[in-house]
């Protein structure tokens, strides 16, 4: 007997085929609990040259390897994986990229369209703001750079889906608010940014024994910066291994972060991180303050009571750390600069590639020119043609006929009108 020939499509609804079985295992993995997933992570650790991020990230992947890795040039890709947590045959992963190189390279970084917090990354981005604390003056700029570009990289990504009538950016915003901030008093008064913000501010070791005053304002600074933002604040130190007497307190500082990181990465803010460490905010010791564990008020202000909106209370703080930090404008002013020169390493240069980048450059720089004078001409131009044609319209306007059309009746002008051809001549007197 011959086997009836199947149509296309009906195999897969044929009972007890491949393709059929295939679809049933699909739909019971699905029904699963936790089995739709959150997608996989994406987190970015972003911060100034020579901060310790790639230090950071390693000891992240690799908390028992102390190495010192080479620093980083450009944006640098790395994954993690992580068993699921109701399926331990599948694996959960996390895209993770470090932001390196020069400033003007992330700026670029954090304009473009597919890198930084596109629409696709919200709802399981990670962004960690690596700080020096080594470097007292540069840490405040470089932290508000950050946040401000984290604000309005988010904007950016936030307005495409509102045009599109969706909610997600308030649902994210939402569930910050609720599982961070549901019993803080300053809810309504923090950036709910709606992603995951970390603040890590590293080489502990080589701040922590300056003046109690010094790390008074550094501390207190930086808790008002991440309680206004919404952030958690980790001081981590020694992780180039081998730091002298603290290497217990290096330790549990590092695994704090490895597990905070973890839950945020691989659990995200559907559930509020719990972690070993207790929150600690004491200056004359590392700081560790989960995000929603701090207020105001416990930080509280330079001056005291007074105008209780946050951006009067970071002014405050901003002051006082300028004047405790020397060179802090410097460091802004670098910062914001713009159009600065992008500065090749000694050992990337090749003479032939750098000759044909440079005349490029020239050639670049010329179109531009030649653009500007082109935009210049056109618009004079128009503004010519228009300046010809009121005069045109001036002129046709005085040179009009009194009785043509639309000019109306001819008003009297109360003087004697001469009589005109046409009227006849009255004869004269005694004829």
């Amino acid at each position: 007997m011959a086997t009836p020939i199947m149509l296309p499509g009906q195999a897969i609804k044929t009972p007890g085929s491949l393709w059929a079985k295939a679809i049933e295992q699909a739909n019971e993995e699905r029904k699963k609990p936790g089995a739709d997933g959150r997608g996989d992570a994406f987190c970015y650790f972003v911060g100034t040259r020579a901060s310790g991020k790639s230090t950071l990230l390693n000891r992240f992947l690799y908390p028992t390897r102390a190495e010192v890795p080479k620093p980083s040039e450009g944006i640098e890709y790395t994954y993690a994986r992580k068993p699921a947590a109701y399926d331990h045959e599948k694996k959960d992963l996390a895209h993770i990229w470090e932001v390196g190189g020069s400033q003007e390279f992330a700026e670029e970084i954090v304009s473009s369209d597919q890198l930084f917090l596109t629409a696709k990354q919200v709802t399981t981005a990670v962004v960690v703001v690596v700080v020096d604390l080594s470097d007292p003056a540069g840490v405040l700029p470089t932290l508000l750079w950050w946040m401000e570009q984290i604000k309005k990289k988010l904007g950016s990504t936030y307005d495409k889906f509102e045009k599109k009538g969706l909610q997600l950016p308030e649902q994210l915003r939402q569930r910050a608010k609720s599982k961070l901030y549901a019993s803080n008093e300053d809810k309504d008064a923090v950036y709910h940014s709606g992603i995951s913000l970390v603040i890590a501010a590293t080489k502990y070791d080589e701040f922590k024994t300056q003046d109690p005053e010094v790390k008074k304002v550094m501390s207190r600074t930086l808790r008002f910066v991440a309680h206004a933002h919404g952030a958690f604040l980790c001081y981590l130190s020694g992780l180039h291994g081998g730091s002298d007497g603290g290497g217990g307190e290096d330790a549990a500082l590092l695994d704090n972060f490895t597990r905070l990181m973890n839950h945020l990465i691989f659990t995200g803010l559907e559930k509020k991180p719990v972690l070993k460490m207790q929150p600690q905010v004491d200056h004359n010791g590392p700081i560790m303050v989960p995000a929603g564990a701090d207020t105001f008020r416990a930080i509280g202000r330079p001056r005291g009571a007074g105008d209780s909106s946050v951006a009067s209370g970071l002014a405050e703080w901003r002051d006082l750390y300028e004047k405790m930090f020397p060179g802090v404008r410097e460091k802004e002013a670098k910062l914001s600069a713009k159009g600065a020169k992008f500065v090749i390493p000694d050992q990337y240069k090749e003479e032939e590639v750098d000759a044909v980048r440079q005349r490029k450059l020239t050639d670049l720089e010329n179109f531009r020119k030649e653009q500007v004078a082109a935009a210049e001409a056109a618009k004079k131009k128009a503004l010519m043609a228009k300046a010809q044609q009121a005069e045109a319209a001036a002129k046709k306007k005085a040179g009009a006929p009194a009785g043509a059309k639309g000019s109306g009746p001819a008003k009297a002008s109360g003087k004697p009108q001469a009589p005109s051809a046409a009227s006849p001549r009255r004869p004269p007197a005694g004829s």
